[in-house]
C-alpha cells in the first residue's frame, strides 16, 4: 500500500501549485481519494496532513486550496 501523505503533493500543479487543475493532477487526486478511503482516513485527520504540507508552499492561498480540496474530497471522507 502507498502511504497516503507522500501523495498529497503530486495533486498540485508544479508552476500553479493549485489541486487537480491539470489531467494528471486529477488523476493524481482521484488515486489519493482511493487510497484515503480503502484505509478509512476521515477528513480532519486529512486536512491536519494537508494543511502542514501547504505551509511549506510559498506564495499559495492555504485556505482556498483547503476549500478546494474539501470540495472534491469532503462528500467522501468520513467527519
Amino acid at each position: 500500500m502507498k502511504d497516503w501523505k507522500s501523495m498529497i503533493h503530486w495533486c498540485f500543479g508544479l508552476e500553479d501549485r493549485e489541486f487537480a487543475q491539470h489531467p494528471s493532477d486529477e488523476q493524481n487526486a482521484f488515486e489519493l481519494l482511493t487510497e484515503l478511503r480503502s484505509r478509512a482516513v476521515s477528513w480532519p485527520t486529512f486536512e491536519r496532513e494537508l494543511r502542514k504540507q501547504l505551509g511549506g508552499m510559498p506564495k499559495l492561498d492555504t485556505e482556498a486550496e483547503v476549500r478546494r480540496v474539501h470540495g472534491y474530497f469532503g462528500p467522501w471522507l468520513l467527519d
